[in-house]
């Protein structure tokens, strides 16, 4: 599988906050595989290493912190020909280290493997309709409430999988598309409610598009609980 890695060190920053643009200025910066050289790649895998998971008491979502990363890569450097809805998969993950930044993987593989060795997850079904565009959207949670059979455990944190059928779904915008609101809308499993969704228990999320196993309209939402639960 042909690969091209790039570290970029710096305290990772969300969207929307101070730290946003000095770290987006650090990925400018440091960033050196051109459009040109990038062609043939279809997704990123992002590794982002915190100085702690919650800094100044404000959790961190895996989602929110791709969106400056995107930013840079593809709306200012022109990966993916500058066009956020070419990027067909992407992997991120979060963990706290000592060394802080993110490792990007460019890849060269239409549907790269990223679930090996996680178990039977505790959700896997394909939910068919409307996607949602809002947090406090109801029918994806209804449909999530009725299939599901366990309890939250109140120290559970995941891995989210998402797969699209829709081949033109703009998985890239972060701020503003179905990825976001379709995350904030899994709070009946990953803990929260409606409009206040815990998703900063998720370590990894997983998003591909154009899924031909799968209907236009289709999402298939795996997730599988990590690390340490206590009832």
């Amino acid at each position: 599988m042909e690969r091209n890695s790039i570290w970029v060190g710096g305290v990772p920053a969300t969207y929307a906050t101070k730290a946003e643009r000095p770290w987006k200025d650090c990925l400018s910066d440091t960033v050196t595989l051109t459009p040109q050289s990038e062609v043939g790649y279809t997704g990123l895998d992002l590794r982002f290493i915190l100085p702690t998971f919650a800094p100044k008491g404000h959790p961190l979502d895996v989602d929110n912190l791709c969106e400056p990363v995107f930013s840079v890569l593809i709306g200012k450097l022109g990966w993916f020909q500058g066009k956020r809805p070419n990027l067909r998969w992407w992997h991120a993950t979060k963990a706290e280290g000592i060394s802080y930044g993110v490792q990007i993987t460019a890849i060269k593989a239409v549907m790269y493997d990223t679930e090996d060795g996680l178990g039977k997850p505790i959700f896997d079904s394909v939910y068919t309709g409307d996607l949602p565009s809002k947090a406090t959207d109801t029918q994806l949670p209804i449909w999530i409430s009725r299939l599901k059979t366990n309890p939250i455990k109140k120290d559970s944190r995941f891995v989210v999988r998402l797969l699209f059928g829709n081949e033109k779904i703009n998985i890239g915008d972060i701020a503003t598309g179905k990825v976001k609101s379709l995350i904030d809308c899994l709070y009946p499993i990953i803990g929260g409610i409606s409009g206040n969704p815990e998703d900063w228990r998720i370590d990894s999320l997983i998003v591909h598009k154009g899924i031909s196993t799968l209907q236009h309209d289709s999402v298939r939402i795996s997730i599988w609980r990590t690390g340490c639960d206590s009832v």
